[in-house]
């Protein structure tokens, strides 16, 4: 189950329904986050709302090395508009302050338990990935907590339960709020729901105890630097909103489709109008796979030592956080067939993934020239990955 300071939801595997966790609704129109592992293995997804309703979910990003992802609910009824938590300032957690564990455990739903902050920055490992900065609580979590939120007595979310001890009693953790933003605030643009880009990320800083948003990054030639907009800007209001947070500045970017605009506040005589744009093919690409394409060429298939029958797209760059990378494939990889559409040119692959959302899986087939003994043979694969 699932469970946020407001919500409670049951996921559901093929096969089995089992309680796995909890989660935070962030945003009003049915967005919400949780730990990658309550629903990496997931096939189907159901949010159960407080009121014992129940609505589908489709998984819209995760990252394992954050243990993070994001949900979106679907079939929403009309008009539906769900409560979302409140922001703490990052970093504002005082150690022995009050606070309180939302949850699920053991499938009981809707529990709340309360304790004190213990400590920051410790240091757990889940799996093969480490975490530095997390919160230690000593309220009461159980299996069926994660995902669900850490909240203070302002009912400002602080954190995101984590794990708890299996040898210990009185021991948990969270992810703080800070790590959560600076994942989330990626999520939340017009790339992750549709096909229009913005061109820039936003940052959550604190300056003199005042919580401030801040351009993180600026697409180079994408509309957010044509309009003037440069990182390290501060944002104080956008659409007339003023706001203190990146997640508040993404529950507005995600919304918008090409040819909308969005204007920011940036201190100046006038605001900066931004106009979201179709994605160039390349884009797509970039956003959807997290890699860097070329088309073969005749010069490119004698480089790779590839016969003339081999047609496809040649990976040419492996970004952070691809999928992909899980998979070991290389630079030099040919992607000649995506689920059973063969793919020959960038633009029959940007069309294809146009028809796919993100949080779809993607079934890859691809070819690899493999060195043995001083020869040269083929080497015919498949991966399957999450679309970005």
């Amino acid at each position: 189950f699932f469970n946020d300071f407001f919500l409670g939801t049951p996921v559901r595997l093929q096969r089995q329904s089992v309680p796995l966790g909890s989660g935070v609704i962030v945003d009003p129109a049915g967005l919400l986050i949780t730990n990658n592992h309550v629903v990496r293995r997931a096939s189907n997804i159901e949010i159960r709302l407080f009121s014992g309703q129940t609505c589908p979910a489709r998984l819209v990003a995760a990252d394992s090395t954050h243990d993070l992802a994001l949900l979106q609910i679907t079939n929403l009824p009309a008009g539906t508009v769900l409560p979302a938590v409140g922001f703490a300032r990052p970093d504002d957690a005082l150690l022995g302050e009050t606070v309180v564990a939302v949850g699920n455990p053991f499938g009981l739903g809707h529990s709340v338990t309360t304790g004190v902050l213990s400590a920051k920055n410790r240091s757990i490992s889940e799996g093969t990935v480490t975490f530095n900065d997390i919160l230690q609580t000593d309220a009461a979590t159980n299996p069926g907590n994660s995902g669900g939120p850490l909240i203070n007595l302002d009912g400002d979310l602080i954190g995101i339960n984590l794990a708890i001890r299996r040898d210990a009693e009185g021991i948990g953790f969270a992810i703080p709020l800070r790590r959560i933003e600076e994942v989330v605030s990626r999520w939340l643009v017009p790339g992750k729901f549709g096909t229009g880009v913005a061109g820039f990320t936003v940052e959550t800083t604190v300056r003199e105890d005042t919580a401030e948003v801040v351009v993180g990054s600026v697409l180079p030639g994408g509309p957010a630097e044509e309009a003037g907009l440069k990182p390290g800007t501060r944002i104080r209001a956008v659409n007339g909103h003023p706001v203190a947070h990146a997640l508040q500045v993404g529950q507005i970017l995600w919304r918008l489709t090409p040819r909308e605009k969005v204007s920011l506040d940036v201190g100046g005589p006038r605001p900066v109008a931004v106009t979201v744009r179709e994605m160039t093919d390349e884009q797509l690409i970039r956003q959807r796979l997290a890699l860097q394409v070329q088309e073969l060429t005749p010069a490119l298939q004698k480089a790779l030592g590839l016969p003339a029958t081999v047609q496809g797209l040649a990976i040419s760059d492996i970004l952070d956080g691809s999928e992909f990378a899980l998979w070991d494939l290389r630079r030099g990889d040919i992607i000649v067939q995506i689920g059973n559409r063969p793919v020959r040119d960038l633009p029959a692959l940007a069309a294809l993934l146009r028809q796919i959302r993100p949080g779809d899986p993607l079934d890859v087939y691809l070819v690899a020239t493999k060195s043995y003994g001083g020869d040269l043979y083929l080497k015919q694969f498949a991966v399957r990955a999450i679309v970005q």
